[in-house]
């Protein structure tokens, strides 16, 4: 989970954004650019993550989530057809990680990543095609989804 980068006008928006952890990596890189300041090796750590979207329904059946809807927020993996949907990111950039929950009642897909090395075997090269975020989980994320308290942005 990590603070989302979208406009802050956005009443819609939701604060946080959602990755999977495919790998962890540490590497010895050399910066020659104009703004190099040393030529020797410094590590640099990056993660390799897969996108969750939310899931934001059908237009007959929109899904609503939150408090007032007394319903968890649901997330699912952005197809790879998505040039966006794989990425690096900066370990920096993550606030905690979260406990997803799948959401066994609409079962699983083999549709949204072609056979990849993000799969184990085991799993049929198959995901769960939804998963809701336990915001219940311990009493910092209730505030982190609550709101309302110093350090925490609110839903």
């Amino acid at each position: 989970m990590l603070l989302a980068h979208e406009d802050d006008n956005n009443s819609n928006g939701h604060p946080y954004w959602y990755a999977h952890i495919i790998g962890i990596f540490h590497a010895l890189v050399i910066h020659t650019g104009e703004h190099s300041n040393s030529h020797a090796p410094q590590q640099m750590d990056f993660l390799w993550v897969w996108w969750f979207g939310q899931d934001p329904g059908t237009e007959q059946h929109p899904y609503t989530a939150g408090w007032k809807a007394k319903r968890l927020k649901q997330l699912g993996f952005i197809s790879s057809d998505n040039p966006g949907a794989l990425g690096f990111l900066d370990p920096k950039q993550v606030i905690c990680g979260v406990h997803l929950i799948p959401a066994f009642h609409y079962g699983h897909t083999d549709v949204l990543l072609p056979l990849s090395i993000t799969h184990p075997l085991s799993d049929n090269n198959e995901d769960w095609t939804f998963f809701y975020i336990n915001m219940f989980i311990n009493r910092d994320m209730v505030m982190c989804f609550h709101g309302g308290v110093v350090g925490h942005k609110s839903t």
